[in-house]
């Protein structure tokens, strides 16, 4: 009986000392409305191609939208909309996971304002601008400090150059060691167009891992993120995750095969 005592004094011991007091999971998305006007792109039906306009858009409202398709997703649970005081950030809306200790953070962006989205993205991509939540009485930090920072929306960096975003002397080697340390356990994601080659410059100098990027044009839909936070959050390997969105991918656009081809885990050399 004593050693029964002593060994439940242990775990709960233990439990306190470090499970009981670990930081949640955070993973923040920054999505550009798709936007005819104001962006380079293939004009898609004006419904949805309104930039300033979160409920029917394409990459946020429409059926296969961030909100419309994480709002079904039963393990995700809508605890917060916020109306953000950056003017620029049309809607907010914060997701706790039903079964684990996660919390995602999802923006939209004003399709306008893509070039403030992207510079957000990539500032977090290198462990900068923090943002802070209180959920009952759990305070979440993303921006800067989340485990994964994913970007979705039109790749603008074809049209604009990553050293707009980023200053060209900011490098890996330049971070103060604690940053060094941190990033190597973060990732980064986007769901654009050939966000490999235009992407890599800019997030491969800042030590942060990639987890999915892209080779070729695609449609940047929920469906694709879900297959990947999903695998991500139970530990698969690269290979899985990769996997996972293109079946996922391959399923809603009627493809005959997973679509691979699409879709990388590595930087371009």
């Amino acid at each position: 009986m004593k050693k029964a005592s002593k060994y439940l004094l242990l775990m709960l011991i233990m439990c306190f000392s470090f499970s009981c007091f670990a930081d949640p999971k955070v993973i923040h998305v920054v999505v550009a409305l798709c936007d005819n006007k104001y962006q380079g792109i293939v004009p898609v039906p004006a419904a949805i191609g309104n930039g300033q306009d979160p409920k029917n858009n394409l990459y946020w409202g429409a059926a296969y939208g961030f909100k419309t398709y994480f709002n079904k997703q039963k393990e995700w649970q809508q605890v917060k909309i916020n109306k953000p005081e950056n003017s620029k950030i049309l809607e907010e809306i914060i997701y706790k996971h039903k079964t684990k200790d996660v919390y995602l953070i999802a923006q939209a962006y004003d399709g306008k304002y893509i070039d403030d989205a992207v510079n957000d993205f990539i500032t977090y991509s290198a462990g900068k601008k923090e943002a802070s939540y209180s959920i009952n009485n759990t305070q979440i930090v993303a921006g800067g400090k989340a485990n994964l920072v994913i970007y979705i929306g039109h790749d603008s960096l074809m049209e604009w150059s990553w050293r707009n975003y980023l200053p060209d002397n900011l490098r890996w080697d330049t971070l103060p060691k604690n940053v060094q340390e941190k990033q190597k356990s973060r990732y980064a994601a986007v769901f654009a167009c050939k966000s490999q080659k235009y992407f890599t410059p800019p997030l491969s100098r800042l030590g942060i891992n990639p987890l999915i990027l892209t080779l070729h044009r695609m449609a940047p839909e929920a469906y694709s993120i879900h297959a990947m936070i999903d695998s991500w959050l139970d530990g698969k390997s690269k290979d899985e995750i990769r996997l996972k969105v293109a079946m996922a991918y391959s399923q809603y656009q009627k493809l005959s095969k997973p679509a691979l081809h699409i879709f990388t885990t590595e930087y371009s050399q």
